[in-house]
């Protein structure tokens, strides 16, 4: 048994390479083999042992999938009222399954369903048992890969006969119990679209300045005194001044003027500021993080911001409509406003410590007692006033 288990985890670790997105998705069909163990109701007398199987599935919806389930026990009994000899227990069974939280890596489920079991012993002389069987269960999913998936399963069996074959209970029906872990590979299906990431252009060129030419000398004259600085040629973001100084000519030159000297110096070099508003709304569905394809321009608006005001830090708040408990409200509010933050830092390489993002949960801005008043509280926005560079 434990060898067989740690040959199943091997094979999962073989199989987990890749960076895909990884959940449940509609149309894909499921091929689930398993191992667990197996208890029989008391009265029946039959050891408790290990059960192989297989379920094959399809996926309707990320949601709701139907699964077909065989699997095989080898027990024998525990007292001299069980069967005598090596006992088989056969079991089939149809299901459909419920997925919740489709979306993301783990993923619980319900099961629900009907089926057969088919009991015998090879001793001599003793009778088959066909019983018909209802069970339902829970169970859980782990994506380890975009098309392996963890599995875990737990189900009550119901055995229902009129007359039981064997006779070692008076009982109308049994209560079976089994529990197992298994590997599902999915295939087929739509897959989710991984958004390309561009990488960022290159920085531009660093401007060169060119030194200001020299004065020129003063020829045959004397030098007079400087002037005045000019006025400032711009407020902010670096202006020129300038300022002269006479030459006068000596009377051995005819009395005609030389040019004057000038030079020139930056000032008023201090960035130019101004204030702007800027906001971002994304609406989501009911009980869902993920951001719907038509908002993602404005997603992406507000990263080309971020992406050249580097210096502007926001924040993202996360809200949803009244239903649901206050802890389950305030946790999905923070989902939905991570999922935008890791929007922003991964397709835009924002700085995460640039982004704030708050759930606060329940939102009573818009009527929730209207589809459209509670669609709108589902929500994350941003509305800031940020001073920027002026360009």
């Amino acid at each position: 048994m434990k060898k067989r288990i740690a040959g199943l985890i091997a094979v999962l670790l073989m199989t987990t390479a890749g960076t895909a997105i990884a959940e449940q998705r509609a149309g894909a069909f499921t091929v689930s083999p398993f191992i667990g163990g197996y208890t029989f109701d008391g009265v029946q007398h039959l050891e408790t042992r290990p059960v192989y199987g297989l379920r094959l599935g399809y996926d309707i919806t990320k949601n709701f999938g139907i699964e077909a389930t065989g699997d095989y026990v080898s027990t024998k009994a525990t007292t001299l009222r069980g069967l005598p000899g090596n006992v088989n227990l056969y079991n089939a069974r149809l299901e459909g399954i419920y997925n919740f939280m489709a979306e993301s890596k783990f993923v619980p489920f319900v099961a629900l369903g009907a089926g057969f079991s088919h009991l015998d012993s090879n001793q001599a002389g003793t009778r088959v048992n066909n019983d018909g069987t209802a069970q339902a269960g829970i169970g859980f999913k782990y994506f380890m890969a975009e098309d392996v998936a963890l599995r875990l399963d737990g189900r009550v069996i119901g055995s229902f006969h009129a007359t039981p074959a064997f006779e070692i209970s008076k009982n109308e029906y049994w209560l079976n119990y089994e529990y197992t872990l298994g590997v599902q590979f999915l295939f087929g299906g739509k897959k989710p679209v991984v958004a390309k990431v561009e990488p960022p252009p290159p920085p531009p060129a660093p401007k060169v300045v060119e030194p200001p030419p020299p004065p020129p000398a003063p020829v045959d004259g004397k030098v007079g005194a400087w002037s005045d600085w000019s006025a400032c040629s711009a407020p902010c973001g670096g202006g020129t001044q300038t300022r002269t100084r006479p030459v006068i000519t000596e009377p051995a030159n005819g009395g005609a003027p030389l040019p004057a000297l000038s030079e020139s110096r930056s000032c008023n070099t201090q960035v130019c500021m101004e204030e702007e508003k800027i906001n971002l709304l994304i609406e989501f569905d009911f009980d869902k993080a993920v951001i719907k394809k038509e908002f993602y321009p404005n997603v992406d608006a507000t990263g080309a911001y971020l992406k050249k005001n580097e210096k502007v830090n926001i924040t993202l708040d996360g809200w949803t409509d009244y239903k649901g408990t206050d802890a389950y409200n305030k946790k999905l509010s923070q989902r939905r406003a991570d999922a935008v933050k890791k929007y922003l830092v991964d397709k835009y390489k924002i700085d995460p410590a640039r982004i704030t993002a708050v759930g606060h949960g329940k939102s009573f801005k818009y009527d929730n007692k209207t589809d459209a008043g509670r669609y709108k509280n589902r929500r994350v926005e941003m509305n800031q006033t940020v001073t920027v560079e002026k360009k």
